[in-house]
């Protein structure tokens, strides 16, 4: 009798059921569509521009009554350019410009920095501007302005962008001052007698004078000096003489009390009255204006005390009494 063994199943293969594996998706950066953008599934063959069985899921549209886009304010794109071709001009004022653009006929009123020029005309692609005295070199801004005071946009054609700096204005010495200092700087101690002669003791106005005919002044009958015979009018060579000629003459100074010392500038006349007696004791001519804040410092050279860069503040300190000036146009 044979036993039965059990069946050998080691080499049987298993019959159990394999579970089908869980397919996960991952997102990965950037591969989320932006909200408002419509998202679409297509299946199919694209006929006609459409895709067969296309499904699609519009974004979520503009909100009825939505505020339009910002557009920026227009900017007229301009230049400013004076007879000589540039942008630049003295700082005794007076320079014509004309500022090229559209729109421009709604010109009012003008500012170079913080002073007020002259609208000289406008048209609707021009407007022609004369520029005030400035004390201060160097360039500042323009700024135009309509009837109301409100800015008009306007920007430099040099530079396209929004954000570009206004017109601007460039203030250079005057050739006449830089003449006149030149001179001073040459003879404050240095006379220039052999051309003017010399006043011992008291050639202050002389030599004040002698620096105007530098600048371009010209003589006349009250106001000159013979060098054939050496005679001196009397504005030509006493401080409270040439006070009046200069008071009786505005096209050629303007008064400035030392309350307005801030308006003086290069090449203004400086007078002293060392004893407040109304008189005039001693004359000279601006060579140096230092500003700080709402205060100005003041230099002046003259002859008899022989100086080229005397503090006005210093000589009152020494001598007392008062100070005025005149502003040279």
């Amino acid at each position: 009798m044979r036993l039965n063994s059990p069946r050998d199943t080691r080499n049987r293969p298993r019959h159990s059921a394999e579970r089908p594996r869980e397919k996960r998706h991952i997102l990965l950066p950037g591969s989320i569509i932006a909200a408002s953008s419509a998202v679409a599934l297509s299946v199919g063959l694209a006929t006609g521009g459409g895709a067969i069985g296309a499904v699609s899921e519009p974004g979520p549209s503009a909100a009825a009554g939505s505020a339009p886009a910002w557009q920026p304010e227009p900017i007229v794109r301009s230049s400013i350019i004076a007879a000589n071709g540039t942008s630049a001009g003295s700082v005794a004022g007076g320079t014509v410009v004309t500022v090229t653009g559209a729109d421009l006929n709604k010109v009012a009123s003008v500012n170079f920095g913080a002073n007020p020029g002259t609208v000289v005309s406008v048209t609707s692609d021009t407007a022609t501007l004369s520029t005030p005295a400035s004390t201060r070199l160097g360039a500042v801004p323009v700024e135009l302005f309509d009837a109301d005071g409100v800015a008009v946009p306007v920007h430099s054609a040099a530079t396209p962008s929004l954000a570009t700096a206004p017109l601007s204005f460039r203030y250079i010495p005057d050739p006449k001052v830089a003449a006149q200092t030149a001179y001073v700087l040459a003879h404050w101690k240095d006379y220039n007698s052999a051309e003017y002669g010399r006043l011992p003791g008291n050639d202050c106005v002389n030599f004040t004078s002698q620096s105007l005919i530098a600048r371009g002044w010209t003589m006349d009958a009250e106001w000159s000096f013979n060098a054939g015979t050496s005679q001196y009018s009397a504005a030509w060579a006493s401080s409270t003489a040439f006070a009046a000629y200069l008071a009786a003459h505005p096209n050629r100074a303007t008064a400035l009390g030392d309350d307005r010392r801030a308006q003086v500038k290069v090449g203004d006349v400086v007078q002293f009255d060392w004893y407040s007696s109304g008189d005039r004791d001693h004359t000279g001519i601006v060579t140096r204006v230092e500003k700080t804040g709402g205060s100005a410092r003041i230099y002046y050279a003259s002859h008899t005390m022989d100086n080229d860069f005397k503090s006005v503040d210093e000589s009152l300190a020494n001598a007392g009494g008062t100070v005025s000036y005149w502003s040279i146009t």
